[in-house]
């Protein structure tokens, strides 16, 4: 069992108000575990190899966000010895100013730094593949120093297998206690049926196709749930203005702005209709959105693109369609009867798939490959 452990949670996202996988992995594990999330670098020293300044804020209980700067400038376009020099003296400086000599686990989501997760010292290593990382020149190094390797889905894995053979595929787990806890939202908008959209609205999500569900769909509320602008998850793959201005020209069109991961599922459940509609060239990139079980949680259909880690799921909990061009036909067709694909039936089945993929579930069988 994972418990009483000191756990290094290495992430490329910061820790701030939007959660994906990372963040909500550290919340579980702190629950028996004392862990340390290690948000990406804030910045390098001006005095070069001084010191990191590493700093430590505390979250909640057992739960800390660890900061510091690089010893120096542009670290990850250094040749590859120099970073291992320099990634090791970091690695023994976090550990110190954390009063930590050993770690019993280090927990990587970052291929980028750190890529030998054993410039730690620690008893355990995993290393976690959540996203695609196709400029991580080091991700081989990542994968072959840790003791157990995790791809959430299963190209993500076809792509580690080319580094070691025994990569284990564990998907994305659902976050059943913000969920269970959640207290309705009074959505906006004057229409019954709401259809929503929860995410980081960058440059993937195929906004021709949303516009076209707004403009042909006045009877529907649209809701927008999460930030447009930089956030803790994003930098630099926003929506584009033009584009954000076009879709604000329908008064049926809401943007939330970023609201806390504890509060989304408040919003869902006063939903009709969820959405995931990203480009077909971004396919594989969004080959597993962590959405998705908040989506399956709500209870109410969730109509896609195609994703491909759910291409065996029960077409009663996601309405994929292969080509864009079928998505406005299908919500039409949801449109047209929503009670009979909100059925409480149906609404069970997509709960029950949720549960079963819990972040409790999820660590418990971490812990049994971990420690067998």
């Amino acid at each position: 069992m994972l418990k009483n452990k000191s756990i290094l949670l290495i992430s490329p996202e910061a820790w701030g108000q939007n959660f994906v996988s990372k963040h909500l992995y550290a919340k579980y594990l702190s629950k028996d575990n004392q862990v340390y999330f290690l948000n990406p670098v804030s910045s390098s020293k001006i005095n070069p190899l001084s010191n990191i300044d590493c700093s430590v804020d505390q979250i909640e209980q057992n739960l800390y966000s660890v900061n510091y700067k690089n010893l120096l400038p542009r670290l990850n376009n250094l040749p590859k010895n120099v970073q291992a020099f320099i990634y090791k003296k970091q690695a023994r400086q976090i550990q110190q100013a954390l009063n930590i000599a050993e770690f019993d686990i280090i927990w990587s989501f970052d291929p980028y730094r750190f890529w030998n997760l054993k410039y730690f010292k620690a008893h355990d290593y995993i290393y976690h593949s959540v996203d695609f990382h196709p400029g991580a020149k080091f991700e081989s190094d990542c994968c072959k120093s840790a003791d157990l390797v995790i791809a959430v889905a299963d190209l993500i894995r076809n792509d580690l297998l080319t580094y070691r053979s025994d990569v284990v595929k564990i998907g994305h787990g659902a976050d059943i206690e913000s969920f269970s806890n959640a207290q309705p939202v009074q959505l906006p908008g004057a229409n019954q049926l709401k259809a929503c959209y929860v995410g980081n609205f960058h440059r993937d999500i195929d906004y021709s196709i949303l516009l076209q569900l707004v403009s042909e769909n006045t009877e529907v509320d649209f809701i927008m749930i999460g930030p447009t602008l930089n956030s803790n998850l994003s930098a630099g793959n926003q929506i584009q203005p033009s584009v954000l201005s076009k879709l604000e020209t329908f008064d049926t069109i809401f943007f939330t702005g970023p609201v806390p991961a504890d509060k989304i599922m408040g919003y869902l459940i006063q939903g009709t209709i969820n959405l995931a509609l990203f480009k077909k060239e971004s396919e594989k990139i969004h080959c597993s959105p962590h959405k998705l079980m908040a989506y399956f949680y709500s209870g109410n259909i969730t109509l896609s693109n195609y994703i491909d880690e759910h291409k065996s799921t029960d077409p009663d909990i996601i309405l994929m369609k292969k080509s864009q061009e079928d998505i406005p036909a299908a919500f039409k067709e949801i449109k047209s009867n929503p009670e009979l694909w909100n059925s409480d039936e149906s609404k069970s089945k997509r709960r029950q798939f949720a549960l079963k993929n819990s972040y409790a579930n999820k660590i418990s069988e971490i812990a049994s490959l971990l420690y067998p």
